[in-house]
């Protein structure tokens, strides 16, 4: 049986219903996780294909990527944010999000290349919504940030935002797996429910939204009209500049600022 991890956000139920449908419990198994969890699953062996977080890439050796469907967005999003209370000219501290390396790093690349500002960087080490006020921002993903973007005053859509900057659509996460752990006919099969998930979104969107604490319509908007499934090329190009842009960064010491 195989093992496949992937983020228990309702902007995955589609492919999990499309999993449902076309793939049967004797054959996979699915763990719905934190980002950041299944990129542990994935490296520690515990699964042979994850839903991987883009920033989580440059962690392994040997990784082949499924090209036909991801989590992105070509335009606002609206589940990934920099809250803040202030404008984005009187922020001097953001506090990054514990489980999502690829929304923390497309917060810094947009600091220092978009908003062109100089910030004091916290990981908090657990949920931070109370700390975002006065001049201090954090970085909020996920289903949570669909329920609570109304708490703040300034909404910085982080999708919408690299956008605006580069031209460019962005991937969040991308589907992963273990060269030689899959066959080619399972992955031809999981392949063919993506697709299907993806065509039928707003029956999920229907189904799921209240399960998710997600209003019916807020739901099928956010999966008809703000995630993009489709791992097409102009987000193969976002990713190509997003890494390098991203490299270019000084080094993050998480482990000073986790004492702050």
């Amino acid at each position: 049986m195989l093992d496949i991890a992937l983020v228990s956000y309702i902007n995955t139920r589609p492919f999990m219903d499309g999993f449902e449908a076309h793939i049967s419990p004797e054959e996979a198994q699915f763990h719905l996780l934190p980002p950041s969890s299944c990129t542990q699953y994935l490296l520690e062996g515990k699964c042979q294909m994850a839903l991987l977080p883009v920033g989580a890439l440059p962690l392994f050796k040997k990784v082949a990527i499924m090209p036909n469907y991801c989590i992105g967005a070509n335009g606002p999003v609206e589940s990934v944010f920099l809250f803040s209370q202030r404008p984005i000219e009187e922020i001097d501290t953001v506090f990054l999000d514990r489980h999502s390396n690829s929304s923390n790093g497309l917060t810094r690349v947009l600091m220092k290349h978009h908003w062109k500002k100089e910030v004091r960087w916290i990981m908090p080490e657990d949920k931070h919504f109370d700390k975002i006020k006065d001049n201090i921002g954090g970085v909020v993903i996920g289903d949570k940030a669909l329920r609570i973007r109304d708490e703040f005053t300034y909404q910085y859509d982080l999708a919408d935002e690299w956008k605006k900057m580069t031209g460019l659509p962005f991937a969040f996460a991308v589907w992963a797996y273990i060269p030689g752990a899959i066959s080619q006919d399972q992955l031809k099969r999981f392949n063919e429910a993506m697709r299907f998930g993806v065509s039928q979104a707003e029956k999920t969107a229907e189904k799921w939204g209240p399960s998710y604490k997600i209003d019916r319509e807020l739901a099928r908007h956010y999966l008809l009209n703000c995630i993009d499934y489709h791992f097409d090329q102009g987000k193969h190009k976002a990713l190509d500049l997003y890494f390098k842009l991203l490299t270019q960064l000084p080094e993050l010491k998480l482990e000073v600022l986790e004492k702050v």
